[in-house]
């Protein structure tokens, strides 16, 4: 027995230590994010070897039919296209998440390493971006990823995952004052995203509000949630205030752009190409709606509809869409898209259902799942968020670790419950 519960505590410890590494070091070293992603991952196939007996619930098994639907359906398109190898690679990425999601259930890690390394990644992501802008004069701070659009998202994505993460560290007992951290977290979060310009994930923050104010305003400590909301959104105000020239300006260049546009399609500015992008997208979309285009014909298609001046010339040098669900739609098909958009909807109502949780770990979980999907969702909106490997990773990693150790906290209230005399409960 003594034998069997240190194996266990190996593996949760192990799991632990691989969770801190996927979020601490994702913005400070290059490809920081894949070392705690392939810890996690030859831990669940070293887990795997031992043969444990599994209890999925039908929950669990949706967001696992999810995975490997989204998977198969970019494997068929692969096929039926005839597209490059390296198309399919991203979507390979869904059935690496399997074997962890099912060793996390089984050994999750402590919830200290998810917040201490979501703490840790926001404030090292703020760090390097202020040295990129004001050591360096890099206008717009890109981390160690491919563009600063990612790089500002996702550090935003890590401040948000803050938020939960203090209300969870308000019902801890111990340490309390160590997890003030996390506020700082929320913070360096919101300053990176604003100093990268990344304007499409700010848009995200409004949406993640009103998650908070579902999950926590209760009658109990009303009083409590609603200054730890008011401060939440002084706090929004404050960075955004002490960075107005930089919000600003894009907002106004970004205004500028979509009248430009409107009046004289213009497409040689940012939001332009975007739009005239997405344009084009839909015009194609339209007529192979079923299987959609491959990669080398619907290239040959914006050629010749540039040829034809249907089309801005500009937008043939685009690498994709910048719209996460026209680009799935354009080329695996309407069951692509299906796909994508039951990763989004399914998992988040099983968050929603325990956004009012009585139990705070189970709640705070429920929280930072249902934002993580929330707030990719409004990324995908202007650009692939899922096409890059920081991306992907991030998402489908913090989607398991969430959904797992709520998962883990929900068995452990029901055990301790049912342990409880009649006369107690």
């Amino acid at each position: 027995m003594k034998t069997h519960l240190y194996q266990n505590r190996a593996w949760s410890t192990i799991a632990s230590v691989a969770v801190f590494l996927l979020y601490a070091l994702t913005y400070i070293v290059p490809s920081g994010y894949s070392y705690g992603a392939v810890l996690l991952f030859l831990t669940s196939l070293g887990y795997l070897t031992t043969k444990p007996n599994w209890k999925l619930s039908a929950e669990d098994k949706a967001l696992i039919y999810i995975f490997l639907s989204i998977f198969i359906i970019a494997l068929v398109a692969f096929i039926i296209h005839s597209n490059e190898p390296k198309t399919v690679d991203q979507a390979s990425r869904y059935l690496l998440f399997v074997p962890i999601l099912l060793l996390l259930l089984k050994m999750p890690p402590h919830q200290w390493a998810i917040w201490a390394g979501i703490a840790v990644g926001s404030i090292s992501a703020a760090a390097f971006a202020t040295w990129q802008r004001y050591g360096l004069g890099i206008d717009r701070p890109d981390g160690f990823m491919t563009s600063a659009i990612p790089f500002g998202d996702i550090s935003l994505m890590a401040g948000i995952l803050c938020l939960p993460g203090m209300f969870w560290a308000n019902a801890q007992t111990t340490y309390t004052r160590a997890w003030r951290i996390l506020a700082v977290g929320f913070l360096a979060g919101l300053y990176t995203s604003i100093l990268s310009g990344s304007r499409g994930g700010w848009l995200a923050i409004p949406l993640v509000i009103v998650l908070l104010c579902i999950a926590f305003l209760k009658r109990k400590g009303l009083k409590q949630t609603i200054i730890s909301i008011v401060l939440v959104i002084a706090a929004l105000g404050v960075v955004f205030t002490a960075l107005q020239d930089k919000v600003i300006a894009r907002y106004d260049i970004a205004v500028i752009q979509i009248n430009d546009y409107a009046q004289h399609r213009d497409a040689n500015t940012s939001v332009g190409i975007r739009l005239e992008a997405w344009r084009a997208a839909v015009i194609n979309i339209a007529e192979r709606p079923i299987l959609g285009w491959s990669y080398k014909d619907y290239a040959a298609r914006l050629q010749e509809l540039a040829a034809e001046k249907k089309t801005s010339q500009s937008i043939t040098e685009l690498a994709n869409t910048h719209n996460n669900y026209l680009e799935v739609w354009l080329h695996q098909g309407i069951f692509g898209l299906l796909a994508l958009l039951a990763m989004f909807i399914v998992p988040f109502w099983f968050f929603c259902k325990r956004l009012r949780s009585p139990n705070a770990n189970v709640q705070a979980l429920a929280v930072g799942g249902a934002s993580l999907l929330v707030s990719f969702f409004i990324f995908g909106l202007t650009q692939v968020i899922l096409g890059r490997n920081n991306g992907v990773i991030f998402f489908g990693l913090s989607l398991v670790i969430f959904w797992a150790c709520m998962r883990n906290e929900e068995k452990k209230a029901a055990e301790q419950l049912s342990n409880t005399p009649v006369s107690q409960q």
